[in-house]
């Protein structure tokens, strides 16, 4: 089966071949997506002709609003949280195995580099509260296989539970046992506005990690990613080498990590074995030369179920083996986006 042998190569990438994986990953979607389909053979773009990954037609993550793009029948259902009134993205997935697979790839080299199974504290909503989050799904798998036994979730029915937060941290200055944060930047950004209302300041141990994803879309208030890695180093003397961002959206199935504990970049996202990624002018979709301004797309193998070329609403810049994030395009520059999916309705 074509989702194992990609679970295969995401665990060990001497097992297949990228190039074969792709191409056989788009025959499998052509196949089982009709406006998919639809609009490969407006394009005259089939599985016959097509001969390396970048050829392969884009799926905008914008159709994710209105079609259902599903190569398989879900098992899982994930919605984009969406501002008010607006559409939200619905990925039906259809292989959660192979979810899981990329989670245990990828998370454990990015985020677990000084203690293997460390204590952690999560920021974020608990599958029970959020069953239709992607985000939900990773953590509660993290939590599961990858945190010790004692970790924590601090998000309770009205968001974040700083009371249960506190003394989380506080056993954590007390027995010098390092832990992991995982949190939004608006659930860190919440958390240090509790401590900061108290005079509250934490000295967590050596090799304390905060894993931090997402931004603060749909909220009324923003705070400079400077301002943030400030406030965390005063209040819980964790230092900006010590935050690793995961970029990651309802509907892909992977994520991309900064390789900040390893020393990289820590705002360069580097894919792994399994993505690739491209910049393409917001007009055009050609692709840019390095250091320019374009929209990200990824070719994300995981995400057999529904599209494996996503191009993505993000705008950002390739650097080396990786790209900046710059922010969310505006809806002047998703015009090809929009015109995509317009002819996926049809």
């Amino acid at each position: 089966m074509l989702a194992s042998r990609i679970a295969r190569y995401v665990a060990d990438a001497a097992t297949g071949s990228f190039e074969e994986l792709s191409l056989e990953a788009f025959a499998f979607q052509f196949e089982r997506i009709e406006p998919y389909r639809r609009l490969c053979l407006k394009h005259q773009t089939v599985p016959e002709t097509v001969e390396q990954w970048r050829d392969v037609p884009l799926v905008p993550a914008l159709a994710f609003k209105s079609l259902d793009l599903s190569a398989e029948p879900a098992q899982e259902t994930f919605r984009s949280s969406g501002t008010s009134g607006s559409p939200r993205s619905v990925h039906g997935h259809g292989f959660p195995d192979l979810y899981r697979a990329t989670i245990d790839a990828s998370f454990g080299s990015a985020c677990l580099a000084t203690v293997s199974r460390p204590r952690m504290l999560s920021l974020i909503p608990a599958r029970s509260q959020a069953p239709d989050s992607s985000l939900s799904f990773m953590i509660d798998h993290v939590l599961g296989n990858h945190a010790a036994p004692d970790s924590q979730t601090a998000f309770g029915n009205r968001g974040l539970d700083a009371a249960k937060a506190r003394s989380f941290l506080a056993a954590r200055q007390r027995d010098g046992q390092p832990t992991l944060i995982l949190t939004t930047a608006f659930a860190l950004a919440s958390l240090l506005d509790a401590l900061e209302r108290l005079d509250l300041r934490f000295r967590l141990p050596a090799g304390s990690t905060v894993f931090e994803t997402g931004g603060y879309k749909g909220r009324t208030r923003e705070v400079s990613r400077k301002e943030l890695l400030a406030r965390l180093f005063e209040r819980l003397a964790v230092p900006a080498s010590a935050v690793v961002r995961e970029y990651g959206m309802t509907e892909l199935t992977s994520q991309v990590y900064t390789r900040t504990l390893s020393g990289g970049d820590p705002d360069l996202f580097v894919p792994p074995h399994w993505m690739r990624f491209r910049i393409l002018d917001p007009a055009t979709l050609v692709e840019q030369p390095e250091g320019e301004e374009g929209l990200i797309a990824i070719f994300d193998l995981a995400n057999l179920s529904s599209a494996v070329h996503l191009l993505t609403e993000d705008l950002g810049v390739a650097e080396g083996s990786g790209f900046r994030l710059l922010g969310r395009a505006a809806g002047a520059e998703l015009r090809g986006c929009s015109l995509t999916v317009e002819e996926l309705g049809k």
